[in-house]
């Protein structure tokens, strides 16, 4: 499994929201779409992980019959669905929940295969998997995919 990353500039800022006031802001370094055979619900899928580095991040994976500009989808207190969310901050595990307030949004705003480059926006709000009871939020990241990470949203590999 290759994985590459590429430098990303975030658009919006990203903060952390949790018991402490005192949370350090979540900035976006890098990026990285999945690269190989994938799946959701026994369905192709795709997995876009971003964040400050291979410590601190977020993934989402969607269904690769969604990467279409337009494509918009809200998950709230739901544990499964067409999205499926998680992120790793200061070693604590968040993800989705059915039993608690959390939130999945991803939009495609703009999908350019000649210039090979997409906008996507997620926010998130996720809940500690072992406290239950402290969140992890993000609100209105927009993330710019292109080049080679571009391609691998795009493609779908072969199995």
């Amino acid at each position: 499994m290759t994985k590459s990353l590429l430098t990303l500039t975030a658009l919006s800022a990203l903060t952390l929201v949790g018991c402490s006031e005192s949370e350090p802001e979540f900035s976006v370094n890098q990026i990285t779409v999945s690269d190989f055979a994938y799946t959701m619900n026994e369905q192709p899928a795709v997995s876009i992980t971003f964040g400050k580095d291979n410590d601190n991040f977020c993934d989402v994976t969607l269904y690769r019959d969604d990467i279409v500009q337009g494509f918009s989808s809200t998950l709230e207190n739901k544990s499964s669905g067409n999205l499926s969310s998680s992120c790793t901050w200061n070693k604590a595990y968040y993800v989705q929940s059915s039993k608690h307030p959390t939130l999945a949004f991803l939009t495609i705003d703009k999908l350019d295969k000649v210039n090979q480059t997409a906008n996507i926006k997620a926010s998130l709000k996720l809940v500690n998997s072992k406290t239950l009871d402290d969140f992890f939020e993000i609100d209105d990241v927009e993330i710019k995919v292109s080049g080679e990470q571009f391609m691998n949203l795009i493609t779908k590999p072969v199995e």
